[in-house]
This record gives structure tokens, C-alpha cells and sequence, in this order.
């Protein structure tokens, strides 16, 4: 602070902090301190020892001093002026508040940093927790889920050698990973063609998409695809993005209450981002690759059902497309590594 003549005294309400009712008193400032006058008193505090509140356009500007006292001033611009004349200067936040321009960049900056938490940082959160819950509490959330598609879903009406056809396709692809890995066949109803995971290991396929299916290795490609869910724990990481800060700590604490609450809804609206998708279709190639799957069949099934919902098919074909979006991209990844597969075993 620089030193400059003592400015006009002002008006002001001073607060001792022993009684209620403040004392009018006169403030003078200059570029070393500030000189409070009252009746019978006068007290002088250096710039280390106040702090002057931000201007607010409807509100008494505040003096805080350091022994805990205040003081008021109502005409803002005269000690706008005053303060000027001793050199001080508000923070640059300060400043910054009261021009359109920074707030407005402010806010941007705001709503794009919310933005990237909901869009990147929540499910980054949201995988690193799904990865460090214990497989035992993993599979009971599972055996909740497993129920619950049980009620939704009526028994499987699949002949004897269709069923073992699809458990004889899951049993040849499942991976060793010490997970208890389980089909579960059921009738479709009006979502028709359809295969979604559950934690745990569980696999859930629809009748009609067994009787889609042309061969077994186009099923076992979707059955890879759904086993990659699993293995990324996508439906974990979907319910803890959901319920958020009470999953994690009911979560990290064993107890599963809060994330069964969400359960339901979230096997209701079963669908993953894109970064999802392309991440369970990468582990399916590598999973028929190290099968000896032939890989261009699970592409082959996408384009069919694809081509069957827009020639007006049974519209429950097309659920499986609508919830792993994206389709002409899946495919030409897919053919891709079809490109770099070499000779794999019939099946």
C-alpha cells in the first residue's frame, strides 16, 4: 500500500463486539491504516490488520479488523474513493465479479469442468471402485439381479437340443477366471431377440435369439460380447455411475442395500456407452481368437438383425442393436480383426 494523504472522514457504524448496538463513529483511511473516531475513543489499525469486504451493490460494505471488531459503511462510493485515494485495490476475483466478461468465462469454465466429471471423471470413479469389489460381493449382487430377470422373464420354451446346443456354445467359450459363469435361457416376450450380462457371471439369452442365431459361432460371438460385460464389470460400474456417492460407501462397507434399489431400474434401461460397447466387442474377438472361433459370423449375425429391423422385421429383433449402439462401426472393427485372424478350427 502506498502512502497518500488522509482521504474526507466518512460515516460509519462501528461493532465492538461487546454490545449489540453499533456506535457511529468516523473513518478516516490513509496509504498506511485506517483511523476509526468515536465518542470518547480512537483506534487505529494498520493495513495488516483489517480486511475489507467485496463490494455488494445492495449491502453495507464491512471493515474486519483483527481484534474481532467491524465496521459498517453505508455510502459505498466514498469509500470506494477513499480506498482509491490510499491505493488499495480489491483481489482480482473481486474485480473479476463485477465484469460481464469474466463472469460469463467463469461460468463456461463451470459448466465444462461439471461436464467433464459427469462425462469422463464419474465413470473413470466409477470403474476403479467396480474393479476393487470383492467377487463374493459382485456375485450377490448377481444373485439379486438373476431374480429379478426371472420374474420379469417367463420360462425358456427352447426344445431340448436347441438349450443344449446354446449351453454346449457357453460352456466351449468361457473363460477360467474363477467367476461362476451361468446361462440362463428365458422367453423373450416382447424384447424379443435379446442377450444382456448380470455380475457376477451370469449370461442372460433369449429364446428367439437362440432361433436367430445361423450358426454357433455367431452365438458364441454374442455370448463373447456378453461375457466381455461381465469381465469389465460394466453393469457394476452402471449402477455405482447411478447411485454415486451412496454406492461406493455402501459398497466399500459390504452392504449392498442402496445399490439393489437401483437395481431394478438399471436392468430396465439395459444399455452401455459406446466406450462400453467397443470395449466388450474387443475382449469377444480376443476370446473367440484364443477359442478358435471364427470370428466373421458374430459381424454377420449384427449386419442380420440389422437388415431385419429395417425391412419392418419383428421389432424385437432390433432391441439387441438398440442397446449396443453403433452397429456399422462394431462391424468394420469386427471384420477388422477378422482380416488379422489366422485359421481357426471350425464351429
Amino acid at each position: 500500500m502506498s502512502a497518500a494523504a488522509a482521504s474526507p472522514p466518512l460515516s460509519a457504524r462501528f461493532h465492538d463486539g461487546r454490545s449489540a448496538r453499533p456506535q457511529a463513529v468516523e473513518l478516516q483511511i490513509d496509504g498506511t491504516g485506517l483511523v476509526l473516531r468515536g465518542e470518547g475513543f480512537e483506534r487505529r489499525y494498520d493495513w495488516s490488520s483489517a480486511q475489507v469486504s467485496e463490494r455488494l451493490r445492495h449491502a453495507p460494505r464491512v471493515i474486519r479488523f483483527i481484534d474481532g471488531t467491524f465496521c459498517e459503511v453505508t455510502d459505498q462510493a466514498a469509500l470506494d474513493a477513499s480506498l482509491a485515494s490510499a491505493g488499495y485495490r480489491d483481489s482480482w476475483v473481486a474485480r473479476s465479479q463485477r465484469r460481464w466478461g469474466p463472469v460469463l468465462g467463469a461460468t463456461v469454465l463451470l459448466l465444462a469442468t461439471l461436464f467433464g466429471l459427469y462425462r469422463w471423471g464419474l465413470p473413470l470413479a466409477a470403474d476403479r471402485v467396480a474393479r476393487r469389489i470383492p467377487p463374493a460381493l459382485e456375485a450377490r449382487v448377481g444373485a439379486r439381479a438373476r431374480q429379478f430377470v426371472e420374474e420379469q422373464f417367463g420360462p425358456s420354451k427352447l426344445s431340448g437340443s436347441q438349450a443344449d446346443r446354446a449351453r454346449r456354445v457357453f460352456d466351449s467359450i468361457v473363460p477360467a477366471d474363477g467367476r461362476d459363469f451361468r446361462l440362463v435361457l428365458r422367453d423373450g416376450g416382447s424384447i424379443g431377440a435379446n442377450a444382456f450380462a448380470l455380475p457376477g457371471g451370469t449370461v442372460v439369452v433369449t429364446d428367439q435369439l437362440v432361433e436367430l442365431s445361423p450358426d454357433d459361432a455367431a452365438l458364441a460371438g454374442v455370448l463373447a460380447h456378453e461375457i466381455g460385460h461381465v469381465e469389465s464389470r460394466h453393469l457394476m460400474r452402471q449402477l455405482i455411475s447411478g447411485t454415486v456417492v451412496g454406492a461406493v460407501a455402501t459398497l466399500l462397507a459390504g452392504d449392498t442395500s442402496s445399490v439393489m434399489v437401483a437395481l431394478p431400474a438399471a436392468l430396465a434401461d439395459l444399455s452401455y456407452s459406446r466406450d462400453m460397447e467397443r470395449e466388450a466387442d474387443s475382449y469377444a474377438v480376443d476370446l473367440l481368437k484364443r477359442k478358435g472361433v471364427r470370428i466373421g459370423p458374430f459381424a454377420d449375425f449384427l449386419l442380420q438383425l440389422q437388415t431385419a429391423h429395417r425391412s419392418g422385421g419383428d421389432p424385437g429383433w432390433a432391441r439387441y442393436l438398440q442397446t449396443h449402439p453403433d452397429t456399422g462401426d462394431r462391424v468394420a472393427a469386427i471384420r477388422a480383426a477378422q482380416d488379422r485372424q489366422g485359421p481357426a478350427r471350425q464351429h
